[in-house]
């Protein structure tokens, strides 16, 4: 069952609830106000919503990854596998791993996917995933766009 986080209160609930480890979820926290910063509110976080812009969905084990139609990628286009992501990384934090997916869907509006390592059971997921965090990695590295 995908999360979906629009609100700082929808992270602080998902550390409440212990779903996810702490270091994941203080990575959350982190994004969140990353996007805060980069939409450039200056408000309470409590008052800053994600809403128009697109949100962070974070994914679970036994979410189809080829049909994300709920959030806009469609089965019959593979959902995520078929996605043109902007961005790939590989994140890794006291001993986890997971992977954080830009999709843009408009100039305005995208969404931001993260999938803990053992979400990712599909080999040929896998091997994607790996491929375009690699990429990626290359360009930032040096400062090449795609």
């Amino acid at each position: 069952m995908m999360r979906t986080i629009k609100t700082i209160q929808d992270v602080r609930l998902l550390r409440q609830a212990r779903v996810f480890s702490y270091a994941f979820t203080s990575y959350l926290k982190e994004e969140f106000s990353g996007l805060k910063e980069a939409f450039d509110f200056d408000g309470l976080d409590e008052d800053f919503t994600l809403d128009m812009y697109g949100f962070m969905v974070v994914l679970e084990k036994g979410d189809n990854l080829r049909d994300l139609s709920v959030v806009g990628l469609e089965r019959k286009r593979e959902g995520l596998l078929g996605s043109l992501p902007e961005f790939v990384e590989k994140v890794e934090r006291n001993g986890e791993c997971w992977y954080k997916v830009v999709v843009i869907y408009t100039n305005e509006y995208g969404m931001v996917f993260y999938l803990p390592l053992e979400v990712v059971t599909d080999d040929e997921m896998k091997t994607w995933l790996e491929e375009q965090a690699e990429r990626d990695a290359i360009f930032q590295g040096t400062g090449e766009g795609r």
